[in-house]
C-alpha cells in the first residue's frame, strides 16, 4: 500500500528535517540569547601576544616611500597593505614602484616598526577559460615576487570561480571534485613557479567558493602538503545563515583547525538587511552588527606571534569609527594592541 502524506504531514517532516540539518551544522549553545551580543562561556583569559592594527594603503602624489609609511603610523596603524585601485590592480602601491623604491619602504618599515602583512593577488585560480587561468596564475607569481621585494609574508587570494566572468560568483561547478582537483594544480604550479621564495600564499575564503569553511581551509594545506599555503583569514565571509548567531563557535573553529597557519586577520561585521523577503547578509563597519570580536582578538592575542588585524571593505569615513571600536574592545578583553 503506497504512503500517503497530508499536506500537514509534509510540512512537519520538512520542518523537522530543517532543524536537524541546522543542528548539525552549529552546535547549540545552552542560554544563549541569539538577539544578544553575551557569548557562551569559556576561556576568556587573554594571551600574551599583541595584534598589530592594519590598513590599506595607497601612495598620495608626490609622496616618498618613507613619508608614505610613517603617515599610515603616525594615524595610529602597525601594519599595511597594498590596496586595490580603481583599475583592480593588484601589489600597488609596490608594484609600480622602482626596486629602489621598493628597498625605501623596506627601511621605512623598519625604522618606523611597520610591517607590510600582504600583497593583494585576488585573481580567479580556477576559471574554465584556460589561457585566462594561466595568465592569472602568472599573475599571482608575479605578487609573490612583489612581495618577495618588500619583505612582505603573504599574498592574499581566493580560490575563485568556475564562472568566467567574475572572481567569487557562485557557479553550479563550484564545489565538485573536478573543481577541487583543478584548484590543488593551479596552486601547485605557483608555487613551483615561485619555488625558493619565503612569501607565501594566502588563500582567504569566500561563501560562494570552495573554500567556504574553517574545514574547507584545513582540507585544502593538508591535500596540497605544501608549507608556502596558509590561511588568511576572515570568518565573515564564511557566515550564512546557519552561523549568523553563532560567530563565537565559527570563530573558535578557525583557530582550533587552522592555529599557527593564519597569516593574518581581516575585520568586518556582519548584518542581515531588515524586513526582507530573501536574506541577504552585507558586510558592515566592526561594531554595527553581531559579530563576536572580543572572541577574535581573545583567539588571536593566543597566536605565537603578533597578526595584522585589517579591517576593510566600509567607505573611507567609517574606518576611523572600526579602529575605534576594535581598540575598545581588546582593551575590554585585556589584549594588548602592538604599539599601543
Amino acid at each position: 500500500m503506497p504512503l500517503v502524506f497530508s499536506r500537514r504531514k509534509a510540512l512537519l517532516t520538512g520542518m523537522a528535517a530543517g532543524m536537524y540539518l541546522c543542528s548539525a551544522r552549529i552546535p547549540k549553545v545552552s542560554g544563549q540569547n541569539p538577539n544578544s551580543r553575551k557569548q557562551p562561556e569559556g576561556n576568556t583569559a587573554p594571551g600574551p601576544t599583541s595584534v598589530r592594527l592594519a590598513i590599506h594603503i595607497m601612495r598620495e602624489k608626490g609622496e616618498s616611500p618613507e613619508a608614505m609609511i610613517r603617515r599610515v603610523r603616525e594615524s595610529g596603524y602597525t601594519a599595511v597593505k597594498g590596496a586595490r585601485h580603481p583599475g583592480g590592480n593588484v601589489g600597488e602601491p609596490w608594484n609600480s614602484m622602482t626596486q629602489a623604491e621598493r628597498g625605501e619602504v623596506v627601511k621605512a618599515c623598519r625604522k618606523y616598526d611597520m610591517i607590510i602583512y600582504e600583497v593583494g593577488g585576488y585573481t580567479n585560480l580556477i576559471t574554465p577559460n584556460t589561457a585566462k587561468r594561466n595568465e592569472n596564475l602568472a599573475r599571482l607569481a608575479h605578487c609573490l615576487e612583489v612581495a618577495e621585494s618588500v619583505s612582505c609574508p603573504m599574498v592574499g587570494t581566493v580560490a575563485g570561480t568556475r564562472d568566467p566572468k567574475t572572481l567569487i560568483n557562485v557557479h553550479p561547478e563550484n564545489w565538485t571534485a573536478a573543481t577541487w582537483k583543478l584548484l590543488i594544480q593551479s596552486l601547485k604550479q605557483v608555487l613551483k613557479d615561485t619555488s625558493g621564495m619565503k612569501a607565501v600564499i594566502g588563500m582567504e575564503a569566500q561563501v560562494t567558493t570552495i573554500i567556504d569553511s574553517p574545514r574547507a581551509h584545513r582540507r585544502l594545506m593538508d591535500d596540497l602538503g605544501d608549507p608556502r599555503l596558509k590561511v588568511n583569514l576572515d570568518p565573515v565571509n564564511m557566515i550564512s545563515l546557519p552561523q549568523y548567531y553563532h560567530t563565537t563557535e565559527l570563530i573558535n573553529e578557525c583557530f582550533d583547525l587552522l592555529g599557527e597557519d593564519i597569516v593574518a586577520c581581516h575585520a568586518k561585521d556582519t548584518q542581515v538587511i531588515p524586513d526582507q523577503q530573501t536574506l541577504h547578509i552585507q558586510e558592515v563597519c566592526p561594531g554595527r552588527g553581531v559579530y563576536d570580536f572580543r572572541t577574535y582578538l581573545l583567539r588571536m592575542s593566543r597566536l605565537k606571534s603578533p597578526r595584522a588585524l585589517e579591517p576593510e571593505h566600509i567607505p573611507e569615513e567609517e574606518y576611523p569609527e572600526a579602529k575605534a571600536y576594535l581598540e575598545k574592545t581588546a582593551a575590554e578583553a585585556g589584549v594588548k594592541m602592538y604599539g599601543g
